[in-house]
């Protein structure tokens, strides 16, 4: 009768074991109470959230250099190059349209004669006033002391003019090739030979000099002997 029984109780131990460790695992691998909870929710609910509460994460600004104006720029070129831009508004401003000073012009009527003897159709005696307002501000002015009467000397660049006390015009003297000096056509730089034909024969002639004499005054023209060209013409008093 008990080797009868045996093997069935032997049967059952298994039967009960394994169920045993059958709900074990099932208890192991129940879920847990605490709920689960999902990331990707989590951050969805995060981006739109509009709590004050949430604070942002911390990141770096950077700020953006503004160009620089003109002034800037100029400011900044003066500084690199040491140098200060030069205020030129207190200087004369040429126009475009100016033009250059014109060389002073004798009249046909005031061109030398035998019979009215003129340099720059000026003729000796004539007063100062009237020879500044023809011509104008002089360049230069200064007293010449070699004769009795000191003589005022006004030099105007081409010519030059002197005044005795009485502020006579006491003599003309041309000195530049640039202008006509009111004798026919004969300017410094030609041939001793062109004043020949020009004026005619002079009263004295020679390697240095043409004099020509006429109604008290002298017209003196020196000559280069080198070259035999006019360089000065002067008219004075003949005394």
């Amino acid at each position: 009768m008990k080797n009868a029984m045996r093997p069935v109780m032997l049967g059952f131990v298994p039967v009960a074991f394994a169920s045993l460790i059958v709900a074990g695992c099932q208890d192991s691998s129940a879920p847990s109470a605490q709920p689960t909870i999902d990331p990707s929710v989590y951050v969805q609910k995060q981006n739109h959230s509009t709590s004050p509460v949430s604070t942002p994460p911390a990141f770096v600004v950077e700020t953006p250099t503004a160009s620089p104006t003109p002034e800037d720029t100029s400011k900044h070129e003066a500084q690199v190059a040491n140098t200060n831009k030069t205020d030129l508004s207190d200087l004369p401003q040429t126009s475009a349209n100016a033009k250059p000073t014109s060389k002073p012009k004798v009249k046909d009527e005031d061109a030398y004669q035998l019979e009215k003897p003129t340099l720059m159709g000026l003729k000796l005696g004539t007063s100062k006033n009237l020879v500044l307002d023809r011509f104008g501000k002089a360049k230069k002015q200064f007293v010449m002391d070699e004769d009795e009467d000191a003589i005022q000397v006004y030099d105007f660049g081409d010519f030059s003019v002197g005044f005795n006390a009485k502020d006579a015009l006491e003599f003309v003297d041309v000195h530049s090739t640039e202008i006509d000096p009111g004798l026919r056509g004969l300017h410094l730089g030609q041939k001793a030979e062109d004043a020949l034909k020009i004026l005619g024969k002079p009263d004295s002639n020679t390697t240095y000099v043409l004099s020509y004499k006429s109604q008290g005054t002298l017209l003196k023209i020196d000559v280069d002997p080198n070259e035999n060209k006019i360089q000065s013409i002067k008219l004075f008093a003949d005394r």
